[in-house]
């Protein structure tokens, strides 16, 4: 909507990987004697707020996007995000493997990049967005 009259614009998405947002740390226990290894998973405050600054500086939707996790987990995500107060996603969805995400870019106009870790930086080609020292 510009200067008050309704138009059929449909708003820029930049889609952000779940991988961005979550911090992964190993856990130790002795159960027993018995060495147990876990995973400890966070959500990354200094990258939730990052993301709500590009998202108000430059005006764009967020898409949260998950690799290999199932929608029931990516609503999850977003109750998570929701209850700690930062959430700057307005879109959620899960995608089984990175190819079925990267097929769709072509079909996706509205979508104006892709911010990933750098490791999977090269499969989005001039879609993908190093957002670090950015904002």
């Amino acid at each position: 909507m510009k200067g008050g009259d309704i138009s059929n614009e449909v708003p820029l998405r930049v889609a952000v990987a779940l991988d961005c947002i979550i911090d992964r740390s190993p856990t130790f226990k002795k159960v027993l004697g018995i060495p147990i290894v876990g995973e400890q998973v966070t959500y990354n405050r200094q990258s939730l707020s990052l993301f709500w600054r590009f998202a108000e500086k430059y005006e764009y939707r967020l898409e949260l996007v998950g690799f290999g996790y199932t929608q029931k987990e990516m609503d999850r995500v977003q109750e998570d995000l929701d209850n700690l107060g930062t959430n700057p996603f307005n879109y959620y969805h899960a995608y089984p493997v990175v190819a079925d995400f990267v097929a769709e870019l072509p079909y996706r106009p509205e979508l104006k990049g892709v911010v990933d870790i750098p490791e999977r930086g090269l499969r989005y080609g001039s879609k993908y967005i190093n957002i670090e020292g950015k904002v």
